[in-house]
């Protein structure tokens, strides 16, 4: 019972990509003139946004989903792994409890007056900015620790410095006003959500081999 308890809960990570994803191609669709290569994906549920009411519910999935896959990592893996892996696994979990509020505190549309909301959203995106950067280099460079998982570490470390590169990139493009905006934030978020996704997977298979 205990095996299979594990193998729900690290597969979480997983899920919570597929939701994600599912939020972002289902809010374009629905939302006609939404421009992925321009808008952020945060405009998807902005407030006075089309169909923000059923693509929040699926980003509070997503934030569900995530935050739970990353307690479960940390417990899991983090206590048999090299300690900056464990490090890694509570800025993992800092990350999710504070995305969650993104639910709280929706954007402003671009055009729109700005809102005590619409600035506490660029509040909690500066707050996450760190954590987001942290959670791949920390477990990165503890992975690369064991020979088993160096692979996984290098590539962990990889996605944490394409996050800072796009990550930066993201705000020059955002306080710049500049076009392509939204390609180069989705470059950024993708790199976290193929993180993720891989983390979950390799967790899951490691949990799987132990057994």
């Amino acid at each position: 019972m205990k095996r299979y308890l594990e193998a729900i809960l690290l597969s979480l990570g997983m899920l919570a990509v597929v939701i994600y994803l599912l939020h972002i191609l289902l809010g374009g669709y629905l939302w006609k003139t939404y421009s992925h290569l321009q808008q952020p994906i945060s405009d998807l549920t902005a407030t006075g946004a089309p169909d923000r009411a059923i693509l929040l519910s699926l980003t509070n999935i997503y934030g569900v989903l995530a935050l739970i896959f990353a307690v479960s990592f940390t417990i899991f893996e983090g206590k048999e792994r090299h300690k900056l892996v464990f490090l890694g696994g509570i800025s993992f979990i800092i990350l999710h409890i504070v995305s969650i509020s993104y639910s709280f505190f929706p954007q402003d549309l671009p055009g729109a007056a700005p809102t005590f909301t619409g600035t506490m959203h660029l509040v909690v995106t500066a707050l996450i900015v760190p954590f987001t950067i942290l959670t791949p280099l920390l477990i990165g460079f503890g992975l690369k620790k064991e020979k088993a998982f160096n692979r996984l570490g290098n590539f962990s470390l990889i996605c944490g410095l394409l996050i800072i590169v796009f990550g930066g990139l993201s705000g020059y493009f955002f306080a710049k006003k500049l076009p392509y905006f939204g390609l180069v934030e989705r470059i950024n978020i993708g790199t976290l959500q193929i993180w993720t996704f891989v983390i979950s997977y390799k967790s899951l298979k490691s949990r799987h081999e132990l057994h």
